[in-house]
Formats: structure tokens, C-alpha cells, sequence
């Protein structure tokens, strides 16, 4: 810039015309160090994108750049409905040069190494003559960055998207976008990125707070887009980049592209972050493939997800009718052409659909090197797990059990995946355990149960229990696998359901004979004759006694005590013989058989004594018993 001056005049002269030229400017003379001449000092004036900001430059093509920095910088800061609103007002003002091409050489490139829209050039690779001649003359300098053309040739426009949002996300939690003329572009409100950042070195971990993991997905992204045939243009804080393949030649007429950066210190400070150019791609913009883009009123459970420093994570189940995406189908790793219903996202980007009513954000499991899938599916579906742990609603308690019931309830993916184990249900360093959130709240866990399988229903822990749940009034009712030992801390279970009607039944009160009626003495006096008759082991004693009902579903006739092997019948049942002697065939079942109530060995049992009655009774062994005058069938 320095020089010495040919007349004030003649600058101030071509200060006008430089303002005149690109419209929208008040030219405010030159700026002078003694007779030095530092550059034409204008104010933009322009109605939609002046602000009364004052730049130097130092001819009209470097006066032309200056603006186009500014101008563009100014728009991405308004709102999304003034970017609407201006969209094409930005294209005209384009195609009548005043917001000219980012940072291109005035001389016009080769077809093959560039991509042309709305008259302009940009470039896709570069040699290294085409740098020297054109590039680095205006003050670009060249980076290599690594890889080949050829790397990660699965990568479409849904991967090269999903990383650079998820650089933003990452940077602070949101991201703009938004398509130009030019195509699409993603910014972020963050520090920006150093020009080492392009660089592709070993692995740098990421925090475990973070979305992505190794720092690799920014170059990769930038290349997929590139080789599918659009430019990449870059604005970070103090610098703008072009993303490019470097040719050159590896012998036989061969050439290797790779991957490399033109860069230069930006000539205005962009204010707004990191922003990131597809020129040519009209495509999709898969918003909602992030569920940063989901209304937060879709989510209807928050669970704190294990990650909690420095950053507090949550986890999230949403219901939410995610709109078909629409445009040209990117046919790359993922199958979804067009995906639409519910899906999973992993911490806060997607990952896969799901046949199920709800959708998922989880962040508490590792992704796969390509994140089409997590490094552990045991790991996502126990993450899902912990976040239905900390669900109070009802109704979505009742959709629960509809999902995990077996057999029965809805087909879903949930149904045979779904896992809460216990050892992994521990919360973060700093929250409660999940298995305990669920406890917190068993209340309404029992009753969305019942709502759903009825008040007499208990979780089934084993079918061995069935006939004795059901001889005590209940109905067994079994869910997935994945979930039951969850369950079994909020639900009345089959096992417990015994235990207690045990523990009721270590309260029996024994008779005395002399207490007895006349009547239930000669019935009582059968029944010890029956039991000494048909058994093929002797029996400890049968006593009358006051039997607590094993359930406040069902009265207990009879009881067999395992340790003393004596029976006991309930005093209700010894004014009748038929009652009478039914208990006595059933109790002494359970002595020969050692079964529970229901269980084969007990049914076939009772066959067996029951016949015996009978034989014994034809051969007259019990006459005496049944001409008492006392007795009473």
C-alpha cells in the first residue's frame, strides 16, 4: 500500500469512482501518513446490509473483497427470517457484481478444475504452476493436507453434513444453516479453527461431553464434498480457506489428488464463528436428522444421562412426526434414501430408524468408527433403558408395559431389546442410581402394570410359580427378558407373592380337640384315618386349625407343613365330610409329592390318593368312621 502521492485530486477522484463502481458507498477520502498514501477510507451506506462500518483498501479490487467480507459477515448474523428476506436480494446483488465471488483469481481457471455457477469460477483442485501463477500472487499460501481422493468413498453429502454440524454442535451446542445462491452453507457462533486444525495427524480424543471423537471428521467431510464435484469455501475468524485436491504427478501419466488448503488471513475479521460453503449443492440439508432441529416440547422424557462434567447431558424420549425428507436421494453408507418416523439419535445426531412409537437421543454408549452403529448394541439399548427408568408419566408408563409385555402387546424393537440389568442401572458419579429413580416412583409403575394386565396380575419370575400364583388368586404375567430384573424392584412378583402367603401362614393357630364341636371332631377323626390309610409315609399329625387366607384373593381350606410333614385344615372345613376329606387328599399329596400346588408331581399325587380313597372306602376301611352319629358328610 505506500507510495507516493501524484495529487490529492487524482486519489480523491478515484475513491469516487471506486464507490460509484460497487454502489451502496460514501467515499470519505484518502487516508494520508504524512505523503504517504495508506488507502480510500468508505463508509457502506448500502439500505439493507450498511451499518455505517468504515474499511480501507487500497484499490477496487481489494475495496471489492473488503465488501464482500463484510457484507456477507453482516447477513449470517441477522435473523433466519431476515436471511429469508434477503436471500435474493444477496443473489441479485451477486449477479450484478456488488457481493463478487469469495477470494478468487481474476484469471478463470480450466473446466475440469473448477465448478462454474451463475457465471462464476471456484475451484475444485489445483497444481502446483496454477497456484504459483494465480494464487499465490494475491496472497494465498498452500497446506497439504493428507488424503488421497479415494479415502472413505463411502462418505456422501449425509456424512460431510453430519460432521461439520457436529464440529458446530460441539463448538456451542447450535448451528445456523441455510442455502444461497451458491449452495448450502453451516456456520457456528464459536472461536473458530486454526489452519492446523485441516491438518490430518495422529488422533486427537475429543472429551467424553463431546459428539465426536477423534477430530478426523472436518477434513473428511470437506473431501467428500469435493470429490462429489462441489467446492468447499471456509470463513473462520481471522482466515478463509478453499478446500482442494493438489495434483500431482506420480509417474506412467498418473495423478494423485490430494487432499489440500489455500488459505489467507481474511482481509475483515469475520465475527461470527466458522462458516462453511457447498458451493453447487442444492441438496438436502437433513435437519432433522439432528435433534437439536426436534421441538423440545416433542420430548417427553428427560433422563440424566451419565455424563455430567463438565458439560450435564440428558438423555431423551420424543414423540415427534418427523417430516419425509425431501430432494436428491444421497445413495452413500446409509441405506434410508429418504428417511422419515421415529429413529435414534447418538448425542444429538442420527444414527439409525427404529420400528417403534418413539424416538431416542441417547449419549451414554460409544459409536462405531463410522457412527452407522454403536460400538456396542448391549451398551445403546441399556442406555435406552436408563431412560425410561427416570419416566413419571402414566401414560407413557402404560405404553412401557404394552412394549415389553410377553407375549402380547406391541410389535416394537423395544420388545426384544430393551435392557435395564440391574448392575448397569448405576447413575452418574453424582446422581442417583436409576434403578433407584424407579423406586422413587414405584407407585406408578404398580399401577400402570395393573392398568394393563389387570389388579390381579403379578410379574411372572418363573412358570414353575404359575399354578400357585393362580391357586392364590393371581394372574402371572411376563415381560422381556432384558427388563425383569428392574421390574422385579416396582412390581408384586410371583416369588414374592408366595413368600408372602407363607409368611401368613406361619400365623396358624392349632386346635385343641376338646374345642371342637362333636361334629368337627368325627370329621377330623376321618381324616386322620384317611391320611394314615392311603400315605405311604406317615404323616406328622392333622390337627384343626385357624388358617390365615393365603391371599387376600383366596381363603386357605388346608396346609401342609414341609418341616413337621403334619396337615392342618382349616376349622370351616371340618362341619362338612366332603370338605373335609377333599383338603385331607390334597394335603396329603403335597406330603407324598413334596410339590407345590400345580406342579406335576403334585397333580399326579392327588390322582393317586384320590384313588386310594376310593379303594379303601369300597373295602369298608372307613365305616366306622362315616356311621358315627356325630358325622356329617
Amino acid at each position: 500500500m505506500g507510495g507516493k502521492i501524484p495529487s490529492t485530486e487524482d486519489l480523491q477522484a478515484e475513491g469516487e469512482k471506486i464507490a460509484e463502481q460497487l454502489g451502496g458507498l460514501h467515499y470519505n477520502g484518502p487516508w494520508m501518513e504524512g505523503e504517504m498514501f495508506l488507502g480510500h477510507t468508505l463508509t457502506d451506506t448500502h439500505p439493507i446490509f450498511g451499518t455505517g462500518t468504515t474499511f480501507i483498501c487500497k484499490d477496487l479490487e481489494d475495496c471489492r473483497e473488503r465488501l464482500r467480507f463484510h457484507r456477507e459477515a453482516f447477513a449470517a448474523q441477522r435473523s433466519p427470517i431476515t436471511r429469508q428476506m434477503t436471500a435474493e436480494v444477496i443473489k441479485q446483488l451477486r449477479e450484478e457484481g456488488l457481493i463478487p465471488p469469495p477470494g478468487l483469481p481474476p484469471k478463470e481457471m480450466l473446466p475440469e478444475t473448477a465448478i462454474k455457477l451463475n457465471s462464476h469460477t471456484y475451484p475444485l483442485s489445483i497444481t502446483q504452476e496454477d497456484f504459483e501463477t494465480n494464487w499465490k500472487p494475491l496472497g494465498w499460501k498452500l497446506i497439504i493436507i493428507g488424503p488421497t481422493a479415494t479415502w472413505r468413498e463411502s462418505w456422501g453429502a449425509w456424512e460431510s453434513i453430519r460432521d461439520i454440524v457436529q464440529n458446530c454442535l460441539d463448538e456451542t451446542e447450535s448451528y445456523e444453516s441455510g442455502f444461497t445462491a451458491e449452495g448450502l452453507w453451516i456456520a457456528d457462533q464459536g472461536k473458530g479453527v486454526a489452519v492446523a486444525d485441516f491438518l490430518l495427524g495422529p488422533p486427537r480424543l475429543k472429551p467424553d461431553f463431546a459428539r465426536g471423537k477423534f477430530g478426523e471428521g472436518m477434513k473428511i467431510a470437506a473431501l467428500a464434498m469435493v470429490r462429489a464435484g462441489h467446492a468447499v469455501h471456509v470463513n473462520t475468524s481471522d482466515k478463509e480457506l478453499w478446500i482442494v485436491f493438489y495434483e500431482q504427478q506420480v509417474g506412467n501419466g498418473e495423478v494423485a489428488n490430494t487432499l489440500a488448503a489455500l488459505w489467507r488471513p481474511a482481509t475483515e475479521h469475520i465475527r461470527w464463528g466458522t462458516r462453511f460453503q457447498f458451493i453447487g449443492y442444492q441438496g438436502r440439508d437433513f435437519k432433522y436428522r439432528f435433534a437439536t432441529n426436534v421441538p423440545r416440547a416433542a420430548t417427553v422424557v428427560w433422563a440424566p444421562a451419565r455424563i455430567e462434567s463438565p458439560i450435564k447431558r440428558y438423555n431423551q424420549v420424543m414423540e415427534f412426526a418427523f417430516p419425509p425428507e425431501e430432494g436428491k436421494p444421497d445413495y452413500s453408507a446409509h441405506p434410508e434414501a429418504f428417511l422419515s418416523g421415529p429413529r435414534i439419535f447418538a448425542r444429538d445426531i442420527y444414527m439409525r430408524p427404529i420400528t417403534s412409537l418413539f424416538s431416542y437421543n441417547l449419549w451414554g454408549f460409544e459409536l462405531a468408527p463410522d457412527r452407522h452403529a454403536p460400538a456396542s448394541e448391549q451398551q445403546m439399548w441399556l442406555d435406552m433403558g436408563r431412560t425410561w427408568a427416570c419416566c413419571k408419566e402414566p401414560r407413557l408408563l402404560d405404553i412401557f408395559f404394552q412394549m415389553v409385555k410377553r407375549p402380547g402387546g406391541l410389535e416394537c424393537d423395544e420388545k426384544n431389546s430393551l435392557s435395564m440389568d440391574l448392575w448397569n442401572m448405576r447413575g452418574a458419579p453424582n446422581e442417583k442410581d436409576y434403578v433407584d429413580i424407579m423406586w422413587d416412583n414405584k407407585d406408578l409403575w404398580f399401577d400402570a402394570f395393573n392398568r394393563q394386565n389387570g389388579e390381579n396380575a403379578v410379574l411372572r419370575t418363573s412358570d414353575r410359580w404359575d399354578n400357585t400364583v393362580k391357586h392364590l388368586g393371581y394372574e402371572p404375567v411376563s415381560v422381556s427378558w432384558g427388563v425383569e430384573s428392574a421390574m422385579k424392584k416396582v412390581l408384586l412378583t410371583d416369588r414374592v407373592l408366595i413368600d408372602q402367603s407363607q409368611e401368613r401362614l406361619r400365623e396358624v393357630q392349632v386346635i385343641p380337640d376338646e374345642k371342637l364341636s362333636p361334629r368337627q371332631l368325627a370329621s377330623l377323626t376321618l381324616a386322620r384315618r384317611v391320611a394314615d390309610q392311603v400315605s405311604s409315609k406317615a404323616v406328622g399329625g392333622v390337627w384343626a386349625a385357624i388358617i390365615p387366607p393365603a391371599s387376600d384373593r383366596m381363603r386357605t381350606a388346608g396346609m401342609y407343613g414341609t418341616v413337621t410333614q403334619e396337615i392342618y385344615i382349616n376349622i370351616d372345613q371340618l362341619d362338612g365330610g366332603r370338605r373335609t376329606v377333599d383338603t385331607t387328599i390334597h394335603e396329603v399329596a403335597h406330603h407324598i409329592s413334596g410339590a407345590e400346588d400345580g406342579e406335576e408331581a403334585h397333580n399326579a399325587a392327588l390322582s393317586h390318593v384320590a384313588g386310594m380313597v376310593v379303594e379303601e372306602t369300597a373295602r369298608g376301611n372307613f365305616d366306622e368312621y362315616l356311621r358315627d352319629p356325630n358325622f356329617v358328610w
